[in-house]
């Protein structure tokens, strides 16, 4: 007995090392064909980008954090971004490039500051933010945050902008408290400037929905009768005057352009990279998982009706046949909208619908052919139970047809989280869909069409990576499509 267990494990160990020998060399030809295509090469490097870019939204971008703050689709505290910029990138394509975000505040460059006390006890302290503004055109927002902090008595602030040409003008003091924001609009002084300037009447817009911003006359050209830029050394003097011992003031300048980030911002001034990175695990969850289920049952329910025939295989088919014909994506954006169910449910539905679909047909073309094989009649002579032909003799033959169609049928599923966030059925992460239908529910095509244009083309370039790569798959994969051209 112990000779007899130790030849058995013997003859298991050289049968798994034998085993594992033919897996290694069968994977490197595998690869080796494969490289002889350049569009499985494409399709591969896409994906496997996707899958790094899935793995640095779950881990760098968690939902909690990142997530919860894009479905509020509002901004909050302070505001550090420009509305419906363009990606910072779009300035290597411009001679002069445009402005992204610049803030000042005390301890940076070109920020000096100064305090004195006065004869009647009070303080003084002026802060002086110097800054070279050579952008292509004026800043798309403004801002200044005063920071006071006092007891009782609020510190009263004093604003002097100076231009390039050295021209001064002196903005509306204004009492400030906890957390206060200074309103240019009504501080700068419109009808004296436009008094001392009248070549700028006949751009300025003062009211109405296509009204000027008052802060662009601080940026304009002197005696321009088009809204000119005047590019140099600019200066905003805060002088804070402090009723109180131990008061403060910090003020902060934020000035915004037209390009933020590699993506880009939306409507609410929402950084776009993060939905499209999260659009990347959700695009391939639901693309896997959808064609996954799909593509089996496709193949099992099929087999099962080659095999036994009759009424089974009638059955089926006229099951599929009819659920053909019915519009799926309808019946599921009905179902939304009547009984307002989730998105999972809705693509639940979808899927299911696309199980009995046209792969059905194709499967079963390509068992009824396998049935007839010669090593099937051998295995039923013997013996082989049902189960068995099926598992071990059928459904192994067709997946040189199985892997193909799985991998070309994900860019449907992809394409349809798309389509349901057209129709705003959206779930509660940031997806590629979401950010489409909100893109082109606000008018993004009239702000920045790259809002809507940037998740369109990473849709594009999954279907097309997935399509390249089983196309390839089908060529290595089933011999009687081969030809002598690679894709």
């Amino acid at each position: 007995p112990e000779r007899k267990r130790g030849f058995e494990l013997s003859a298991v160990l050289r049968s798994m090392k034998e085993a594992m020998i033919d897996s290694r060399v069968r994977n490197r030809l595998f690869l080796q064909e494969l490289r002889r295509y350049p569009s499985a090469i494409f399709g591969l490097t896409v994906i496997v980008i996707l899958l790094f870019g899935s793995l640095y939204a779950v881990l760098a971008l968690p939902y909690e954090e990142f997530g919860r703050d894009f479905d509020q689709n509002r901004v909050t505290g302070e505001v550090v971004a420009p509305r419906l910029a363009m990606p910072l990138w779009f300035n290597y394509f411009s001679e002069t490039p445009r402005l992204s975000a610049l803030i000042l505040e005390e301890g940076d460059e070109g920020v000096s500051v100064s305090t004195r006390p006065l004869d009647n006890g009070w303080t003084e302290k002026k802060v002086t933010m110097s800054f070279d503004y050579n952008y292509a055109e004026p800043p798309s927002d403004m801002y200044l945050y005063l920071d006071p902090v006092y007891t009782e008595k609020f510190p009263y602030v004093s604003l002097t902008w100076i231009t390039p040409d050295g021209t001064s003008t002196d903005l509306k003091s204004v009492a400030t408290r906890a957390n206060d924001g200074y309103d240019f609009d009504s501080g700068i002084p419109v009808a004296k400037m436009l008094s001392d300037h009248p070549a700028w009447r006949g751009w300025f817009v003062k009211d109405g929905q296509g009204a000027t911003a008052a802060y662009s006359l601080l940026f304009a050209e002197p005696d321009s009768t088009q809204p000119s830029l005047q590019r140099g050394a600019y200066q905003l003097v805060v002088t804070s005057l402090f009723f109180e011992e131990n008061n403060d003031l910090q003020p902060r300048l934020v000035l915004l352009g037209q390009v933020f980030g590699l993506a880009g911002t939306d409507l609410w001034r929402r950084d776009l990279m993060v939905p499209l990175f999260w659009g990347m695990p959700f695009a391939l969850f639901i693309g896997l998982l959808g064609t996954c289920i799909t593509t089996s049952v496709a193949m099992i329910l099929p087999a099962i009706g080659v095999w036994y025939g009759g009424w089974l295989d009638n059955f089926i088919q006229r099951l599929t046949e009819v659920n053909m014909v019915l519009p799926g994506l309808a019946i599921a954006v009905l179902a939304n909208l009547l009984f307002g169910t989730d998105i999972w449910i809705v693509l639940g539905i979808v899927v299911l619908l696309n199980a009995f679909g046209s792969p059905i047909k194709s499967f079963r073309s390509a068992f009824l052919q396998a049935k007839e094989a010669p090593y099937v009649e051998v295995a039923r002579s013997y013996g082989a139970s049902d189960y068995r032909i099926i598992t071990r003799y059928l459904i192994p033959r067709i997946l040189p047809v199985f892997i193909p169609q799985l991998v070309t049928q994900i860019p449907g599923f992809i394409f349809l989280e798309a389509t349901l966030g057209f129709f705003n059925i959206n779930s509660n992460y940031p997806s590629w869909g979401r950010i489409i239908y909100e893109g082109l529910s606000r008018g993004a095509l009239y702000g920045s069409p790259f809002w809507v244009l940037e998740p369109i083309f990473l849709l594009l370039l999954t279907g097309l990576a997935f399509a390249m790569l089983g196309s390839a798959l089908e060529r290595i994969l089933n011999p009687r499509v081969i030809d002598s051209v690679a894709v």
